[in-house]
């Protein structure tokens, strides 16, 4: 047999015997730590489950998953189910997925720096009970942050010349700055670049046109 038909054989082999994941994420009826995992999934056009918990359910869900917490992700292929949880582990897998994670080791360790910063940020100002000089203080120090890197980087993105996982995660974290993020971005205009960047992308676009419409 020659290497021409054995590789031939080997082509036909592996498409014959492998098949597409399937997504299935979990997570509450919120944006929370879910929604910039859902905006990765919406930056690659690829279909997922988007399985949104009640509260009344998770008591009997939460014993179920790996810490008991969410979000979770299910990874289905063909009889093979993984399921992940800890929303940046979740992100960096799916970045390794549809290439948003840099071009080399170097690009990658970066954007995971960033993307970490990001988490971060959500611990330090979701869901805390800081004064507005606390919050100010917080969120300043953080897109002074952000706008210096993309100043300094040159493409419009944090890392390299092309979008990974940490510019989808900046851009959607400024959703909750609610009211105020028009007021805030006036003054990081590289970050404003970015949000809108990510935004226009037809995936990003229409998924937030079709989502479920929650108060955070």
């Amino acid at each position: 047999m020659n290497s021409i038909f054995k590789f031939s054989v080997l082509v036909l082999f592996l498409v014959a015997y492998s098949t597409a994941n399937e997504y299935k994420l979990t997570y509450f009826a919120v944006r929370g730590r879910g929604e910039f995992i859902r905006f990765i999934f919406a930056a690659a056009n690829q279909k997922f489950e988007d399985n949104r918990v009640k509260g009344s359910d998770w008591a009997e869900l939460k014993p179920t998953t790996p810490f008991g917490s969410l979000p979770t992700l299910e990874i289905k292929n063909d009889d093979e189910t993984v399921v992940l949880a800890q929303s940046l582990a979740i992100a960096q897998y799916l970045a390794d997925q549809f290439d948003l994670n840099g071009e080399d080791e170097i690009e990658s360790a970066l954007i995971n720096m960033y993307g970490n910063q990001l988490g971060d940020l959500f611990d330090a100002t979701i869901g805390r009970n800081l004064t507005d000089s606390e919050l100010n203080r917080i969120v300043t120090t953080n897109l002074n942050f952000f706008e210096d890197r993309l100043i300094k980087n040159g493409s419009g993105y944090l890392v390299g010349n092309k979008l990974s996982w940490a510019d989808i995660y900046l851009s959607q974290m400024t959703e909750f700055l609610g009211d105020y993020k028009t007021k805030y971005l006036s003054n990081y205009p590289k970050v404003k670049r970015l949000d809108d960047s990510v935004r226009s992308l037809p995936g990003v676009a229409d998924w937030i046109e079709k989502r479920p419409q929650t108060p955070f």
